[in-house]
């Protein structure tokens, strides 16, 4: 009886443990854009994107950083960061951040 609580307990806090994550992730499929932080929030007129690509959780390539992101889109000032996850059966994910600016 003891070892049946134990194991209950257990794959309960295992189970239970992923509640209210920041940001909220689905077993089966992904896909959420979400901001942390203390950023400042006042979008600019370009808009630029630099992510990470993650195949079966063993390859993992790119650049996710704001200054990449910057570069991309020529901002020199950025106004906003936000960010952009996709993850499908944790087989393909992408992480992106996505910065505003002038």
């Amino acid at each position: 009886m003891k070892k049946a609580f134990i194991g209950l307990t257990l794959v309960s806090a295992l189970l239970l443990s992923g509640c209210m994550v920041i940001p909220l992730s689905g077993a089966l499929y992904t896909d959420v854009r979400f901001h942390t932080g203390d950023h400042q929030q006042d979008p600019g007129p370009k808009t630029g994107e630099s992510c990470v690509t993650n195949i079966l959780g063993l390859i993992a390539t790119g650049d996710a950083s704001a200054v990449g992101a910057a570069k991309a889109a020529g901002i020199k000032k950025v106004n906003s960061i936000d960010y952009r996850m996709t993850n499908i059966l944790g087989l393909y994910g992408t992480y992106c951040i996505i910065v505003t600016g002038e």
